[in-house]
């Protein structure tokens, strides 16, 4: 992240309904490209950072399967940054550090470009500075 909204600061806007439903479309919509696709109510329904994240680990489970390249192509869709990715690559836990790391870069996307816009029309309370 940058100066712009760290780590903590994201995380507390996930108490933002507007802001979770808003950051699990742009999730679907990156996913998709990779025929990625979760269920019918991902983009309605508001779901806990844990749930999405759980979510997100199963779609990457299944996308390794078909080898890396296709992977990596997701997350420079994504733009998580290569050193963050290889920064977990041998971590047992590497599915779920993935999993959150997407998630937050996805919500960063979601804070620049509300934070950014010029109508200002998706302006979420949590956000203002």
């Amino acid at each position: 992240m940058t100066d712009l909204a760290t780590y903590d600061q994201l995380n507390s806007y996930f108490q933002n309904q507007q802001f979770v439903l808003k950051t699990q479309q742009q999730i679907a919509k990156d996913f998709a490209k990779f025929n990625l696709f979760f269920s019918d109510s991902f983009e309605i329904d508001v779901n806990s950072k844990e749930e999405i994240e759980r979510l997100i680990g199963q779609l990457i489970v299944d996308l390794m399967k078909e080898g890396e390249t296709r992977l990596l192509q997701l997350l420079y869709t994504i733009d998580l940054s290569e050193k963050e990715f290889l920064h977990i690559t041998t971590d047992p836990n590497f599915i779920q550090l993935l999993s959150e790391k997407i998630l937050f870069r996805e919500a960063y996307k979601v804070f620049l470009r509300t934070k950014f816009s010029s109508a200002n029309s998706g302006n979420f309370d949590s956000i203002s500075e």
